[in-house]
């Protein structure tokens, strides 16, 4: 059995934040619940196509994957205050969390020796 780091710990715990989030604003009936929930489920998908990535594996991989963590737990506490005017910013700032993640897990131009 192979041992979690913490990246790959940040990230289950940001995915399960986002379905969360995205489960809470399937009860809303707010317009913007509509667009953060699509928005939720793009991030979702990135998340978890980098899940399997050697990056998730390495020290590297704690700071973004924190960052992300961070910003999901914002949004949630954006929409269970119900927040609605506040839920974009929060989800801008989870989406460019989620991209830093990505770019780096990719790694390009990244060699391993």
């Amino acid at each position: 059995m192979t041992a979690v780091t913490k990246g790959q710990e940040n990230l289950q715990e940001t995915i399960t934040t986002c379905q969360q989030a995205s489960t809470a604003l399937a009860e809303a009936s707010a317009a913007e619940a509509a667009q953060a929930k699509t928005a939720l489920q793009e991030i979702l998908t990135s998340l978890t196509e980098v899940s399997d990535k050697f990056f998730m594996k390495t020290m590297m991989s704690v700071p973004p994957s924190k960052a992300c963590r961070t910003e999901a737990a914002a949004v949630v506490v954006a929409i269970n205050a119900q927040n609605w005017s506040g839920l974009p910013v929060a989800l801008d700032k989870l989406q460019k969390a989620t991209k830093a993640l990505v770019t780096k897990a990719k790694m390009d131009g990244t060699t391993i020796t």
